[in-house]
């Protein structure tokens, strides 16, 4: 399916607000006693199952390079979903999500590091604003230097999804969107389970599934199956920067609905620091000199439109 840019881009933005619920309800899970190595073996299992169901037969035709380009998207995707998945259980779901969102600010450094895209300037502006929301969204001003470990994770979550965002946009362009779907979903599901089985000490007995269930089928179907296969389509149609621009947005998305859930109030340092952190993203892609440029544009063709219209009503003739 050919889509255009414009499209792509609406569909991203779809896919941030599902990711922005996926923070809340990824919470409700762990609230009922789902580890995170177990959410994520389940959250794979079932996205690996439906793109079978729905693609078995692009599936089964997987090359050893389509292979290849999936595993180390599917890599860098687990890290995030895991270091993510340990964020969340210890800190806020706003927080979380504004500091996961942060990757938007590293994906032009790692493009440059891995396909020599060239940086701007603005870039090393952009960072220091948003680690200065950082600092007052976490509270390390008022914590004596410290970093809730919950932040940290976060942090961490954020460099993963950067890798993975400049890879899908760049690396693995020619590969199907169904087997990259299949290796991102392979990937997380064999590394949850394998992670729930050697570091957790939780039980599959002490879940509570009557709360856990409908939350795990929530982000296994739509935060994973369709978010990721849309996300995956997508980026072959947009760029790598544009796409980080619209799905930071899931930390917007993600505050609203934590707020919305009650798992925290609106704070002054929620507030000021998020803002801070979205200015920071919107700098980093925004090109606002090819916007001066359109508005210069634009209002010049508005004069030469209005002196058109007043030349037919006086009679004037510019020839």
């Amino acid at each position: 399916m050919k889509l255009t840019k414009s499209t792509a881009n609406v569909l991203l933005l779809f896919i941030s607000m599902l990711w922005g619920s996926g923070f809340v309800v990824t919470k409700i899970a762990l609230d009922a006693n789902a580890s995170v190595g177990f959410i994520n073996f389940f959250r794979g299992f079932l996205f690996a199952l439906l793109v079978l169901i729905f693609f078995n037969t692009k599936i089964f035709k997987m090359t050893f390079k389509d292979f290849k380009i999936g595993l180390i998207a599917g890599l860098l995707n687990f890290g995030g979903f895991l270091t993510q998945t340990i964020g969340v259980k210890y800190t806020t779901p706003s927080n979380n999500a504004f500091i996961s969102a942060t990757y938007v600010v590293l994906i032009p450094f790692i493009a440059w590091a891995l396909y020599r895209k060239p940086l701007r300037a603005k870039s090393f502006i952009s960072i220091s604003l948003c680690m200065l929301g950082m600092g007052i969204l976490t509270g390390i001003w008022n914590k004596a230097f410290t970093v809730n470990i919950g932040d940290f994770y976060s942090l961490v979550c954020a460099v993963f999804y950067a890798g993975s965002i400049v890879y899908l946009g760049y690396g693995a362009r020619q590969t199907d969107v169904s087997i990259v779907a299949f290796m991102l979903a392979a990937v997380q599901g064999a590394g949850g389970l394998i992670f729930f089985l050697f570091a957790e000490t939780e039980r599959i007995a002490d879940i509570d599934w009557s709360a856990a269930l409908i939350p795990l089928l929530y982000v296994g179907i739509l935060c994973s199956f369709v978010a990721q296969t849309i996300q995956i389509a997508a980026q072959k149609h947009t760029s790598a920067t544009s796409a980080g621009l619209i799905m930071m947005l899931e930390g917007v998305f993600g505050s609203v609905f934590s707020i919305a859930f009650g798992f925290e109030r609106l704070t002054d340092d929620l507030f000021y620091g998020g803002l801070l952190i979205m200015v920071s993203l919107l700098m980093m892609e925004l090109d606002f000199q090819q916007l001066l440029v359109k508005m210069v544009k634009r209002r010049r063709l508005d004069r030469d439109a209005e002196a058109r219209e007043l030349d037919y009503f006086t009679g004037t003739s510019r020839e």
